[in-house]
């Protein structure tokens, strides 16, 4: 085998659920298909099915290869051509590569069946680190998925300030009892009309809100605080948007509104000191010590129920809801120009729910500049 080709990278995925590949490749796609890098040239291997869709939307100089040509191309003889192992081996062979970096996540039954053919594989994290740091076209896709999530909040809202309270502080909307299955399912559908795609919303009313992943279920009620969290993607970028907001329909009670205004205030204490230079510890930090400052207790461990302030201050947002960088203890490293974070401080107790406000935020050379355009406030009448 001729010498090995340095930096070799390989990713063998579906695209709509890995976003290294659809950064890559700039193709989405929800069959796995096979993606290297040689020597700066990048190539993808789709089917006939793909293949006219994969020209036209892969990244400028991918080279597109159909499924069919791979024999002739690379030399692969009397083996299936939809092998990705036999078309990873006859390529190796043909580039003269017999080492590959890949994505922790590359199939590991793949990765065996390479690894007896004696083909090397090592792990790359993160595969993309570029991602990190978002392009003005990334930002501008970006910000169009948080507006898919205000077009879905404004929904909620609409709905909150038709429905009447009724016996037992019950919320009914169109004749019926409102329930958080039934908020979810509106603001889901008119994202979707907007062309987004939403999975997960949390509707979370009254003490379900303490519970910050807990996506709601049940009657809502008046006079406790709901907790909305909506992360759409565009269907036609792949980008997400993120958005919480908590609202109470009627009137809050005082500790739910001391919780408010602290939560509020951490929010733009956050916003304001997002810079580039900053570390995200630094950022969570000023979160955790306002928090202290205005006697809010954080309980985690030893077996009791969390309460108070016990997640991250934000994170990366782009074709994942969640990648780098986190703004958290664990991020000592300075925060970067192009950077595109969340800020969500929340409070959480279980005797009545819990209160988050999220917005998302792109560092500027000077500070930063809030993607978010939908106003924060408790009450709805």
């Amino acid at each position: 085998m001729p010498e090995t080709k340095e930096n070799a990278r390989l990713i063998f995925a579906a695209s709509e659920n890995c976003a290294d590949l659809r950064y890559e490749s700039g193709f989405s796609a929800p069959d796995p298909f096979l993606w290297f890098e040689v020597s700066g040239q990048r190539t993808i291997i789709v089917s006939a099915l793909e293949f006219s869709r994969a020209q036209k939307e892969c990244r400028v100089g991918t080279e597109v290869i159909c499924t069919e040509d791979v024999k002739t191309r690379f030399g692969l003889r009397n083996v299936p051509v939809s092998s990705a192992s036999e078309q990873i081996c006859a390529i190796s062979r043909s580039l003269g590569v017999h080492h590959w970096q890949v994505p922790d996540n590359f199939p590991l039954g793949l990765a065996q069946k390479l690894t007896k053919r004696r083909i090397r594989l090592s792990t790359l994290n993160p595969f993309s680190p570029q991602r990190a740091i978002k392009t003005e076209a990334e930002i501008a896709a970006i910000q169009e998925a948080v507006q898919l999530a205000e077009i879905g909040l404004q929904c909620a809202e609409n709905i909150l300030r038709q429905s009447r309270i009724g016996k037992d502080n019950l919320l009914f909307w169109q004749n019926e009892i409102l329930t958080a299955e039934i908020l979810r399912g509106e603001i889901d559908a008119e994202i979707a009309r907007a062309g987004g795609i939403a999975q997960g919303t949390i509707c979370a009313p009254g003490r379900q809100g303490a519970d910050p992943h807990q996506v709601g279920t049940g009657a809502i009620h008046a006079h406790e605080p709901i907790a909305l969290d909506i992360f759409p993607r565009s269907k036609r970028s792949g980008y997400h948007g993120d958005l919480t907001r908590t609202w109470v329909k009627g009137k809050a009670s005082d500790y739910v509104w001391r919780a408010f205004k602290a939560v509020q205030q951490a929010q733009k204490n956050a916003l304001q000191a997002l810079k580039p230079g900053v570390s995200g510890k630094d950022i969570h930090q000023g979160v955790v010590d306002l928090f202290k400052e205005r006697g809010f207790e954080t309980v985690m461990g030893g077996g009791v129920t969390p309460r108070g302030f016990f997640h991250s201050t934000g994170h990366g947002l782009g074709l994942e809801v969640h990648e780098a960088p986190s703004l958290s203890l664990r991020n000592e490293a300075p925060l970067q120009t192009g950077h595109v974070v969340t800020v969500e401080p929340g409070l959480y107790y279980p005797e009545w729910g819990g209160v988050r406000l999220e917005d998302v935020a792109v560092l500027t050379d000077t500070g930063c500049r809030n993607l978010t355009k939908a106003p924060i406030f408790l009450e709805i009448p």
